[in-house]
This record gives C-alpha cells, structure tokens and sequence, in this order.
C-alpha cells in the first residue's frame, strides 16, 4: 500500500489521527503520531501488527512511555497503546504476564500471592515488555535474571525466545540490535515462594527508597546508563550540572541522572540539555556517557 494512501482500518480498531504523543510519555513531551491506537487482548495486538505488516506501515509500540524522548514533530505510521495486562500462574514457579503489564503492577500481584524475587518490579516505572526490550533493573536485579521466555511477534509470526536468544546485557538486548525489531507480546517469568507478608514488607521498604533517590514529578527516568565502576548522576553532579536548565527541562535537584519537564518542556530542550551533560562530563572525567532513554522520531542529530 502506497505511504500516501490512508489506512482502511478493521472496523473493530478505533484507530485516531494526530494523536499528541505528549499525553502518552511519561515526560509529558512528544508530537503527534500520525496514527494512535490501543489494543487490550493479545488476538487484537497481534492482528494490528500483522494489518500494519502487509502495508508496510511503520509501528511504534508503547506501554507507559516511561523510557521515551519523543520528537517535537511527532511519529510516522501507527504507534500502538499496549494495554494488554493479563497475569496468569502457571505452577512450578512460573507465571505469564502480558508485555503491557506495568512492573508495579506484576510486583504487587506476586507479592500478595508470596511470590518473591519480582519485589525489584516497584522500581520500574515501565511495563514488562519495555522491560525485556531494555532489559530493566533496580535495587540488584533485572529482568535478564527472571526471565524464561518471551513469546515474540515476528514478521515470520509469534515465536518463543529463551533467555539465551535475547543476548541479555546491561540495559540493552539483542532486540536493540535488530534491524527489524520483533515485538514483545508475553513473558514467562521464574519466582520463588515466600510469606505474603514479608514480600509486601520488601515491596514498601523499595518504594520508600525509590520516592527518597528519584524525583516525583515527569522525567523519563534514567536518562544516561552508568558507565562501568561510575554512577552517571554522581558524575554530572562532579561536573556541576545537577539543577541546570534549558528552557523549561531541567537536571533535576533530587538525581543529576533525571532530566524533568517543568512545564511546557520541549524534546529539543532536552535533547540540548542531553548534549551539554555529554560535552561537559566528557571534557572533565573523559567519560562518553550512553544514552539509556530511547529517542523516538526525528530531530536528534546523532545515531541512536
């Protein structure tokens, strides 16, 4: 189907035009996707890709955007809500979540049911398949060390990756790495058995340890991945930066590592901010520091 052509959606898809990708982030920032659309069960989520597959459609799937710097001018092609959120306990010490699960969500659901070893999910402001994308961690743990398997959507349709085949490191996967990237549509997940009680006494110590180190008001997250034996915060506060500001995006007070939106921020302020931490800790500790927020659209100047 030609790019010019508008789409002929299944009638069951409520599919809007120009939708302001900035309702959609965490950051509160982002244009408008020239088609926004969510899905809730994973018959749907699959059948959207597939349509979008044979028309050559570009995708873009988000869950909470909690990870995301979108352009100010927006996103080509459809960009897909996953609110798919079902859990299910298979026995054994294995469940399955749906890839637009939140983390909080999954650690409370295990916590209340004596499953532990999924506590570290309160700290993630994300869903379960941003999660294995970007492979997510906190508090010691990421998603590598739970994970069995992930059922992937293919251009060769779903398959199911082990552990192994994702090529798991720090804050990155072979999904990074894939110029045709697959989808994430449901993990299955290892956990051990506990009391109820203690797991929700670790989820609350988590959460009070999270609101005291990060800031509350919209970032998206880590905006930097911390360089071997460093901490990418502590080096932007050695560097001076910690509260500086570009128009309305600022370093934040609270973890130099945090970019917030004041009010009215836009992606080129922080994507200016972002160049002025890099340029500044390069020249003082000669530390390149690698992006872990993922850049969504045009107007980044360098390759992602």
């Amino acid at each position: 189907m030609p790019r010019s052509a508008k789409p002929r959606w299944p009638s069951t898809q409520t599919v809007m035009t120009q939708e302001p990708l900035s309702k959609h982030t965490y950051l509160g920032i982002g244009g408008p996707a020239e088609y926004y659309t969510e899905v809730r069960d994973q018959n749907t989520f699959a059948a959207v890709l597939d349509y979008c597959r044979e028309r050559q459609l570009p995708i873009l799937v988000v869950g909470e955007g909690s990870n995301l710097l979108v352009s100010d001018t927006g996103v080509p092609g459809l960009v897909i809500h996953n609110a798919c959120q079902k859990l299910r306990d298979l026995g054994c010490g294995r469940l399955q979540a749906d890839s637009g699960v939140l983390m909080g969500q999954l650690a409370h659901w295990s916590a209340n049911r004596g499953y532990r070893g999924l506590e570290f999910g309160v700290g993630i402001p994300g869903s379960v398949g941003g999660s294995v994308f970007g492979n997510a961690g906190c508090f010691g743990t990421e998603m590598s060390q739970v994970l069995e398997s992930a059922d992937m959507w293919t251009s060769d349709g779903v398959q199911s990756w082990p552990n192994q085949l994702l090529d798991f490191d720090y804050r990155s996967s072979k999904l990074h790495r894939m110029s045709s990237t697959p989808i994430v549509l449901q993990a299955i997940l290892h956990y051990r058995t506990g009391d109820p009680d203690a797991a929700r006494a670790e989820i609350r110590a988590l959460s009070r340890r999270r609101r005291d180190a990060q800031p509350t008001s919209r970032s998206a997250g880590s905006v930097f991945k911390n360089p071997q034996g460093e901490f990418a915060g502590k080096l932007i506060e050695r560097a001076g930066l910690k509260g500086k500001n570009c128009g309305k995006a600022a370093i934040s007070t609270q973890h130099a590592n945090f970019i917030v939106n004041q009010g009215g921020a836009t992606a080129s302020d922080v994507w200016k901010l972002i160049g002025e931490i890099r340029s500044t800790v390069r020249q003082r500790f000669a530390i390149d520091l690698k992006l872990e927020v993922q850049l969504v659209g045009d107007g980044f100047e360098e390759a992602r």
